[in-house]
This record gives C-alpha cells, sequence and structure tokens, in this order.
C-alpha cells in the first residue's frame, strides 16, 4: 500500500502511519482543500443523505492520471486520488469509473472511446490508506443519471422501499469536480457491502451478504461465486437449503417454505414497492441467455440473517423505474403472480433485443404468489402512504427544487428547460402509475 507525495499533505499523521510509502509520483497536483476533518469518518451518514442540500465532492490528481483512468474506463480499476467533502480533504482514496452492460458497455466503445457525456464512478476511501472512513462508509457510488432525464426517479424509489420498512440504499446529489473542472450532477448511491449491513440491519450483523444471488441452486459454488461480504464465515447451507425446499414444495407448502426462509410480509412489501416503480429490470425480470438457453435476474442482493437464517431482499440499480415510457419497453411479460401453462414459453422485451421468462414460473415467486391477501395489503397500504398522489407530488416538487441550480450549472446535462418537461412528465404519470396498479 502506497501513498505518492504529491497529496500526503492532505492526510493526516495517523493516516500516514496506516500506511504510505513509496513511489515516486508523477507530477504534483496540487491539494485545492482545506486540512481533513476527522469527525467526518464517524459522522451518522443519515446526515449526508439526508437530502437537504447538493453536496460537492472533488478529486485531485495528476492530470496525465486522470487522462490514462478515462482511456482504460472499462477496466474498472482504481487509482490514487486525493478526495474532498464541501472543500474539507478526506485524504488518498481510490477512484475508478464503474457500470455494467447497460451502463458502462455502451459509453465506452471498443479503444476506449469514451460516447457518453458522464460515466458513473466509485470511490473507496480505505483504497490505499487502511480503515479510513468517510461517515462511516468505505465505498460510495456516484451515478451518472444519463438515463433519468428527471434525475429524480432513483432517490425517489429507494425512498419508497425504505418507506415501506424494506432496507435499501441511502441517496443523495452532488456535483463533482476533478481538478477544479466540473463533471456535473450526479446521484450519491450508498454502498451495499458490510457497512450498509451494520446500518441496515443493527440488531443482526455480520450474516453474508450476496449479489444477484437467487434460490435456484443446490450447488455452494454458485454462492459462493456470488458472496459479497462476510465469506470467510459463510458456508452457503442455508441458501442451498432454501433452494431445495422451493424446489421440492408446490402452492401453499411452497407457501410454507418461502415463510420458514424469509419475511413473507416483507416480500410483499417490497413487490409492492417494485410493482408501483415499474421496475422491469430488477429481481422479477429473468433474462434468457441466448447462448446457453440459462435463465437469470438481476439488480438485488440477499442478506442472510445471522440469527434467524432469513432472507432478506435488497433492491439495486433503480435509475430506469418510475418510467411509464421505459416501461413500454417490457412488453406482454404476464405480472409475477401469473404462472403460464407453458413456462418454457418466451417473452421479446425490449422491442424484441432481449427475451425473458415468466417471473410467476420462478419458486420464489411461486410461493410468494399464494398469499394474494398479504400482497394486496401492502400494495393497500403503499398506495395510502408512500405512493399516495399528493405525497409523491410533493416530494417530486421537493426534490426538484432542490436540483434546480446543479441543473442549471450542469454543462453535460440537459436544459434546464427540458428538465422541467421531464419532472412535469413524471408528476402528470403518477396518477397513471397508480391506476396501473388496479388489477
Amino acid at each position: 500500500m502506497k501513498c505518492e507525495p504529491w497529496i500526503l499533505i492532505a492526510l493526516s499523521a495517523a493516516a500516514l502511519v496506516a500506511g504510505c510509502g513509496g513511489e515516486s509520483p508523477p507530477a504534483a497536483q496540487p491539494s485545492s482543500c482545506e486540512p481533513p476533518d476527522p469527525a467526518l469518518a464517524e459522522r451518522d451518514a443519515d446526515e449526508l443523505f439526508a437530502g437537504s442540500e447538493v453536496l460537492r465532492f472533488d478529486f485531485n490528481l495528476p492530470a496525465e492520471r486522470w487522462t490514462a483512468l478515462k482511456a482504460s474506463a472499462s477496466d474498472e480499476e482504481y487509482v490514487e486520488s486525493e478526495v474532498c467533502y464541501q472543500g474539507k480533504s478526506l485524504g488518498v482514496a481510490g477512484l475508478r469509473f464503474k457500470g455494467g452492460s447497460g451502463t458502462l458497455d455502451e459509453c465506452v466503445e471498443e479503444g476506449e472511446e469514451i460516447t457518453c457525456p458522464k460515466l458513473s464512478m466509485k470511490v473507496k476511501f480505505d483504497e490505499y490508506v487502511d480503515g479510513q472512513r468517510f461517515y462511516d462508509m468505505r465505498r460510495m457510488n456516484f451515478h451518472a443519471m444519463t438515463r433519468d432525464d428527471t434525475k429524480l426517479r432513483e432517490r425517489l424509489a429507494y425512498d419508497l422501499y425504505r418507506e415501506m420498512g424494506v432496507a435499501a440504499p441511502r441517496s443523495a446529489w452532488a456535483t463533482l469536480y476533478v481538478n477544479g473542472e466540473t463533471l456535473g450532477l450526479y446521484a450519491v448511491v450508498e454502498e451495499i457491502d458490510g457497512r450498509f449491513v451494520d446500518h441496515h440491519f443493527p440488531d443482526d450483523q455480520d450474516g453474508a451478504l450476496y449479489k444477484e444471488a437467487w434460490p435456484i441452486s443446490t450447488e455452494t459454488s454458485y454462492y459462493a461465486e456470488r458472496i459479497d461480504a462476510n465469506e470467510e464465515e459463510a458456508t452457503h447451507a442455508g441458501f442451498v437449503a432454501f433452494a431445495e425446499a422451493l424446489a421440492v414444495s408446490e402452492g401453499q407448502a411452497r407457501l410454507a417454505a418461502l415463510l420458514e426462509w424469509t419475511d413473507v410480509a416483507e416480500l410483499a412489501r417490497y413487490m409492492a414497492v417494485d410493482d408501483a416503480i415499474m421496475n422491469f429490470d430488477g429481481a422479477s425480470t429473468f433474462y434468457v441467455d441466448d447462448k446457453d438457453g440459462s435463465v437469470s435476474n438481476h439488480n438485488y442482493f440477499f442478506y442472510e440473517e445471522p440469527s434467524s437464517g432469513t432472507f432478506r431482499l435488497i433492491p439495486w440499480d433503480l435509475d430506469n423505474t418510475l418510467n411509464l415510457a421505459a416501461f413500454e419497453n417490457y412488453g406482454e411479460v404476464p405480472h409475477w403472480t401469473e404462472a403460464p401453462a407453458d413456462c418454457a414459453a418466451e417473452f421479446p422485451v425490449y422491442m424484441g433485443d432481449e427475451t425473458v421468462r415468466a417471473p410467476g414460473c420462478d419458486p420464489l415467486f411461486g410461493g410468494l404468489s399464494e398469499d394474494v391477501a398479504g400482497y394486496q395489503a401492502a400494495l393497500d397500504d403503499l398506495l395510502a402512504g408512500p405512493f399516495s398522489e399528493a405525497r409523491l407530488q410533493a416530494e417530486v416538487k421537493r426534490y426538484a427544487d432542490l436540483l434546480r441550480a446543479a441543473v442549471a450549472a450542469d454543462p453535460y446535462g440537459p436544459t434546464v428547460e427540458a428538465w422541467e418537461r421531464s419532472v412535469a412528465r413524471l408528476e402528470s404519470d403518477i396518477p397513471l402509475m397508480r391506476e396501473r396498479l388496479a388489477r
């Protein structure tokens, strides 16, 4: 672990002892920030994600390193950068681009030419300094929101899950700067990792956290490949037993198995929000691989509570939700409560670019669909509370007022006029979103 001399001025003496030493750096990039505030390491992140202001983060690094990072964006490898928050240096941390098949891959052409005005980024605060934290977090995501013309959807959607008692990332907004030059407005999204678990499951920490592992396999290797936190202690026996219990049961017996391994009432609340926000790229979308015919879903995590052994579903990647126009890409896929006669049937989505299988044929959703009354009760609570027309439109207005100046100052985003039209369209779509939930 090394920290380069050009950046050491930004670190406290304690951080220097923690793990720097090393090689000669490239040309120095002086820090533009004030000395560190040690209190920022352990403050409550609820304060950071309060949504009362647009934050500012600065990244200071040699110009040639920034150029090299952009030239190898798809490698998703960290480089050293000073990170500053609201003018206060946080010290040296790891900085990289991030994304997936629908974001980073579409924005970086062969030869590493970047074709999008912005790329999402990730900061790892302890990449170069052991134990370094920011608001008790190890990592933080900055999402470019290139598919969200309102810049509001991700925050609104995560809020809805949490208001319905489902653990979900906290989020806010920030303007980013590299060496004093603006990158524009970004969403700040909490990382789902061990620190997330500690905050959202304070009474049941240190369990296994899995990224995009579904109870469909009885092979431990499947779960071992997908574990994301506390992998040293995990045996995956619980997930295997969960999958076996669903596989060998049907009807009410399958619901009984689900009751043993999950909080079914919480799952019903999860799916009520999922339906309301039209999360057509989440846990209930089972894509068919056109090469081998295998089926998989994505954009979720499962947390295994160590005391109860139950599994808690966590949503992820919601920037394209709450979008009636985008939902049209989902085609005529049956609702997750409905199982077609032919579960091998494939349904075209994204105007035929992809195909999916009916989620109602999945054992977990098959079991949950047996509790129609529980799902309807959750949906009623959502419609009367967080997803009420007045409540949601008030949130849209509040957040839009917060972002207006940052949108106007963003050289890579929509014009204020275009953005205002998008926000107005979202407001006018809210009654239609509520109407489509009546079934």
